[in-house]
């Protein structure tokens, strides 16, 4: 039996398994086809940026390569337990993740603050049991066929679950002892590509910690705004010409990208944008923290804008923001402790 979290954020998969492998890759998938050419120049077959599948006789792209595919999609619906590129997600992380011996799992996932009391049970429901086969045309198990039975299924509230990695090692012990005294309160702004997740907790005695549900809530912005602002700019040079998304991290990276032989600098799209974002980012905090956030005793940072949009986020906040270390896992870490405990039926500080 293996314990598998996997966070299906909007940017990406992050998914960690009790044996501690990890995956991650976009959450893109996409109509496949086939692809002699490549095959023919040698594509690595066995890499997570190559994963083709075939899902209930229908041929996938998924992660990295689904960029190749024209009708490429994110999961933007709001009940994503309905969606069957939700399933795909979740079961190719899984399976990228643990060895192909594998056929039972226990898992533990989350769902948007906006989404999670009206959807948890039902999400879960959907997740549990024997899952739909994976034919691996490419990737981690290529030309393997594996479904796996999700045992038992948990889910939780994404940012609430980042604080136990934030609070918590790998060991078990508190990261940050000062803070875990009854009374603390304690907040995490989880910024990723589509939302920002923020919550706010007060810490109890024994170690625990209860949310405080008027101070916690999800702020609708994140990495896709400054993807917009980049596409935005593109088509402004280019007279209307559109922007594939392969290219944007290519941007992201060297601040440039060259159009019929000309370069296109976008630095100061960039950072207006980021500058931009986290003001939005802090009017929404403030306006529902006000000044009880100068009465917090931590104020961490995590998700895979974290690191982004730090810089321009902390002089709101007295610079006082910690960023988590492993910030785009933390989720993921969070779920797996959280599940390692409650699936053992143990006490919820009994940790990896």
């Amino acid at each position: 039996m293996e314990k598998v979290a996997v966070d299906l954020g909007y940017g990406f998969v992050k998914a960690i398994s009790s044996s501690g492998k990890r995956a991650l890759f976009p959450s893109l998938v996409g109509k496949g086809y086939e692809r002699a050419l490549t095959d023919l120049f040698g594509q690595k077959n066995r890499i997570l940026s190559n994963m083709q599948v075939v899902y209930q006789g229908e041929d996938y792209f998924i992660g990295e390569l689904a960029k190749e595919s024209r009708s490429a999609s994110r999961i933007f619906e709001r009940e994503r337990f309905s969606h069957a590129y939700t399933h795909i997600l979740l079961n190719a992380a899984i399976q990228a993740v643990t060895d192909i011996s594998i056929k039972n799992v226990q898992l533990a996932t989350g769902l948007p603050l906006d989404f999670y009391h009206a959807q948890a049970k039902e999400f879960q429901q959907s997740i549990t049991g024997i899952q739909p086969k994976l034919e691996w045309k490419t990737g981690p198990f290529s030309n393997v066929s594996r479904a796996v039975h999700i045992e038992q299924a948990l889910v939780f509230p994404q940012g609430a679950s980042a604080i136990f990695s934030a609070l918590i090692n790998h060991e078990g012990s508190f990261a940050y002892p000062q803070l875990m005294r009854e009374g603390a309160v304690i907040a995490l702004i989880d910024i990723g590509f589509r939302t920002t997740d923020f919550v706010v907790v007060e810490m109890q005695a024994g170690g625990s910690f209860a949310p405080i549900a008027r101070l916690s809530g999800t702020a609708d912005e994140g990495v896709i705004n400054l993807h917009r602002d980049i596409r935005q700019a593109f088509k402004a040079e280019t007279g209307g010409a559109d922007l594939n998304e392969f290219f944007i991290g290519r941007i992201l990276k060297d601040n440039e990208l060259s159009y019929k032989g000309k370069r296109i600098d976008f630095a100061d799209v960039i950072e207006k944008s980021k500058q931009s974002i986290a003001a939005n980012i802090t009017d929404r905090l403030k306006g529902v923290w006000a000044e009880e956030s100068d009465l917090y005793e931590g104020i961490f940072l995590a998700g895979g804008g974290g690191e982004l949009f730090e810089l321009y986020l902390q002089p709101s906040f007295d610079y006082r923001l910690i960023t988590i270390h492993e910030s785009q896992f933390a989720n993921a870490i969070g779920y797996l402790r959280l599940g390692k405990a409650l699936f053992s039926q143990q006490s919820a500080w009994t940790l990896m």
